[in-house]
């Protein structure tokens, strides 16, 4: 089985999915909190809690099914020279991590300058784990409309790889799932992704999608939220 298959939906906390590709239950959460004048937040969570048993036992071993399993002093190393390379990126701050070992999550959020900045963000992660982060999702908002877009393109070649994996294994991703929470100082107008829905006060889209949609193309990631004036 191929790490590469998921590092292309988060790289930077796919990283340490050595044992996560091998347990399937898992939920990877990215939240964007927008301000007007185009800055923000994001934050991402990868939650294994689900599995904790499991990955427990498989973090123990150096090898399974192929797949190298990071030790934790690995996946901290790693994750301090992601937030590193984050600290030196062109209107990124305040980047902070956390790693909970006892339950399984994982976090990274940082604050952008605008969402220019963000894309940097997705770019610094791709050269960091060189991965092409950018070539199929990147963001753009339109300060006039108002509108923030997020703009997805399918990547055929995941589900080539993920097709590469045996049967039992695929199965194991039933469980996994992943969710995007974008919030606005303003209320929505409109959005265009119809796998997604508008909070019951107005002012963010909640969007959740099996994994495995994401890997056969089933659903798309790609929106245009119109703001109110």
């Amino acid at each position: 089985m191929k790490m590469n298959v998921w590092k292309r939906l988060y790289t930077v906390l796919f990283f340490i999915l050595g044992s996560c590709l091998c347990s399937g239950c898992f939920d990877l959460v990215e939240q964007i909190d927008m301000k007007q004048d185009g800055s923000g937040s994001i934050k991402a969570t990868l939650n294994l809690s689900k599995s904790k048993t499991k990955v427990a036992s498989l973090m123990k071993l150096k090898n399974v099914n192929g797949i190298n399993i990071p030790s934790q002093a690995t996946v901290k190393q790693e994750m301090e020279n992601a937030v590193r390379s984050l600290k030196a990126t062109t209107g990124i701050s305040n980047v902070q991590y956390s790693l909970d070992f006892n339950n399984y999550i994982a976090t990274l959020s940082c604050n952008f300058k605008s969402v220019q900045a963000l894309n940097e963000f997705s770019n610094t992660l791709s050269k960091q784990f060189k991965a092409k982060i950018t070539s199929y999702n990147s963001y753009a908002y339109q300060a006039s409309t108002p509108a923030f877009v997020r703009n997805y393109k399918y990547m055929p070649d995941i589900a080539k790889e993920f097709a590469k994996i045996p049967s039992e294994d695929q199965k194991l991703f039933a469980e996994a799932f992943y969710t995007n929470i974008i919030r606005f100082e303003k209320n929505i107008k409109s959005q265009t992704n119809k796998s997604a829905k508008v909070s019951s006060n107005g002012n963010a889209v909640f969007l959740k999608v099996p994994a495995t949609a994401l890997i056969n193309g089933s659903v798309s990631l790609a929106n245009t939220i119109t703001l109110t004036k």
